[in-house]
């Protein structure tokens, strides 16, 4: 209903000072209804105290399609906080993903959402150019006629972005029809890319231009002269590109130049069934570098598997072998999805873990 929507908007706008209409057009744009993804907490006259959202997702990683929840918009009018009403949604959502998801995820505070099994983990670079790096490293590379416009002002674009994510090793499936208000959502800029008037790509920046938090493009091998552009374009001494760890290709380039590359957690995730994200990621890991044969066997959070990688590939089974160890949610996640995995006195064959889960800002909720 459109009050629903007015309400939802508005109890965001007091807790956290932003517009979704704006902020997120894919689910809040005036075309949209979002009611099925809330929940909430009302008080005996009707009105919205709490609210929390969860989105479903179809994140296809090395051809698996994984259920994801992906949680957002944990808000409390401020007259109502501490009244326990946001445990209660929360506690809520996890319940119910436990038969709808495989994964949930959020990007939050860190010990605010331990509290309820999260775990921060994945896997992100950040690459770090400055001018001095495009001066010197690039100095050979021919960038003329690379130019950006917006969205708005680029032909074909929704379909050529839209078949570039889904050439993707892992990515969540968008709707083409909504590429231009999933792409321009979370205060980021979508651009297309053209070489002499052709288009070759697609990037997403923050407002102030200074990091690129998405890029696709055809060739790969068009990313050093399209950095090289880019700074001219943007502006800016120096910049950020955000990068999945399993893009081998592109992360290659961009570290034969680059300043210097972060890697750094990803956001926080709570796994619903350990079987099916062990088999996907680890497959995607098996697809893009390798992995070392071996197996690995464990109880994580009451729930038996045992995964075998060899020359064939990775298979996954959901009982464990005699004496395996027990992990709680807590351990089995840090283990899997982090790195202070390494410090946790478990056998598990080397190099298997942290699982490179990622999301672009996009998709986020």
């Amino acid at each position: 209903m459109p009050s629903e929507r007015d309400d939802f908007m508005d109890l965001a706008h007091l807790a956290f000072g932003f517009n979704l209409e704006k902020l997120i057009p894919k689910v809040y744009d005036v075309a949209q209804d979002p009611g099925a993804y809330h929940k909430v907490a009302v008080d005996d006259r009707g009105r919205i105290r709490s609210q929390i959202a969860v989105l479903p997702e179809t994140h296809v990683v090395a051809g698996q399609s994984l259920q994801v929840g992906f949680v957002g918009l944990v808000s409390t009018h401020p007259r109502n906080r501490g009244e326990g009403h946001m445990k209660a949604l929360m506690e809520l959502c996890l319940t119910e993903g436990q038969v709808r998801y495989d994964l949930m995820a959020l990007y939050g505070q860190r010990q605010r959402y331990e509290h309820f099994g999260f775990t921060q983990g994945g896997i992100r670079l950040r690459h770090i150019v400055e001018s001095a790096n495009v001066r010197h490293a690039l100095s050979g590379v021919d960038s003329s006629g690379i130019t950006f416009t917006p969205f708005s002002e680029t032909t074909d674009v929704d379909r050529f972005a839209f078949a570039l994510n889904r050439k993707r090793l892992a990515s969540v499936v968008r709707s083409q029809g909504d590429m231009s208000k999933i792409l321009n959502g979370f205060g980021q800029k979508a651009w297309g890319i053209l070489a002499q008037g052709r288009l070759i790509g697609y990037a997403t920046t923050n407002t102030g231009g200074d990091e690129i938090t998405e890029i696709g493009l055809s060739d790969t091998a068009d990313l050093s002269r399209v950095i090289k552009a880019y700074m001219v374009f943007s502006r800016n001494q120096s910049i950020s590109i955000l990068m999945p760890d399993y893009e081998v290709a592109l992360n290659e380039i961009l570290l034969g130049f680059s300043e210097v590359t972060r890697t750094e957690s990803a956001d926080m995730y709570y796994i619903v069934d350990f079987a099916n994200v062990l088999k996907a990621y680890l497959s995607l890991k098996f697809a893009v570098s390798g992995l070392t044969p071996g197996v690995f066997s464990a109880v994580l959070a009451g729930q038996p598997v045992t995964a075998n990688v060899n020359a064939s590939g990775v298979s996954v089974v959901r009982s464990a072998l005699p004496n395996a160890v027990q992990l709680d949610r807590k351990q089995a996640q840090t283990l899997l999805l982090s790195n202070y995995g390494k410090f946790c006195k478990v056998a598990a064959p080397e190099g298997w873990f942290p699982l490179p889960l990622f999301w672009y800002y996009a998709d986020r909720f």
